[in-house]
């Protein structure tokens, strides 16, 4: 046994919702049965963390928060709209070791490769994560050994097209659905989309500072045309 396992997650499929909290109606916590520290909530991943720490467990703090394993990547620029991820920074805010972890594939699923490679490397997992909040995916394989290795990678760029979608409903009403297909273009060698084209397990570290520093030295003081008379 490697831990004591608390769950809260989304009752539902919450891809794509970002780091969105639930401020404008109730959130309710149904108990898993027959489970103790498990439960559902109807809300986005940031609300499940929020939720747990501050009050479902709070007299039982983890000492670490995975939040996946998500059926689908997070990669480059995706992991702004990405649930996992948000759930791993909101886990950091409390300053505890967060990891999102994702598979990247859309279809025949198989997790068992991914959660023995995690259950394999926690303790040096949860060790990285106390310097970084780690964004990890995983290629699609049916058997750990067929990993071509692990990368220490950035974040690479994806881009969309075709991402609108209109229809008309039965009633002549029209609607929208957002998607798109990627748009291919190159990855640096060291980008965490490069790692899982080629069979590689990808670990992104990332920090919440959003601060462009090199703007800031750049441009130094605020210019002078720059004002409120």
């Amino acid at each position: 046994e490697l831990a004591t396992v608390m769950i809260v997650a989304p009752h539902q499929e919450r891809s794509a919702v970002g780091h969105g909290i639930t401020m404008h109606q109730p959130l309710r916590a149904i108990p898993v049965a027959n489970n103790d520290y498990q439960w559902l909530v109807n809300g986005t991943p940031a609300d499940c963390v929020k939720l747990a720490l501050e009050h479902l467990i709070k007299e039982n703090i983890p000492d670490l928060i995975i939040s996946g394993i998500n059926h689908g990547p997070n990669l480059g620029s995706d992991i702004l709209y990405s649930g996992t991820v948000s759930a791993a920074v909101e886990g950091s805010f409390y300053k505890i070791p967060s990891i999102a972890v994702s598979l990247s594939g859309y279809k025949n699923f198989d997790f068992t490769p991914a959660a023995a490679f995690i259950g394999k490397n926690l303790h040096e997992l949860k060790k990285l994560a106390t310097h970084s909040i780690l964004n990890v995916n995983f290629p699609t394989v049916a058997n750990i050994m067929e990993y071509q290795g692990v990368r220490f990678t950035e974040l690479g760029v994806l881009t969309y097209q075709n991402v609108i979608v209109e229809r008309k409903d039965p009633r002549g009403q029209i609607y929208f659905w957002i998607g798109g297909e990627p748009v291919h273009q190159d990855q640096t060698m060291d980008s965490d989309i490069k790692a899982i084209d080629g069979g590689f397990i990808s670990i992104t570290p990332l920090q919440i500072q959003l601060t462009d520093r090199e703007f800031l030295v750049k441009f130094g003081t605020i210019p002078s045309n720059l004002s409120i008379s």
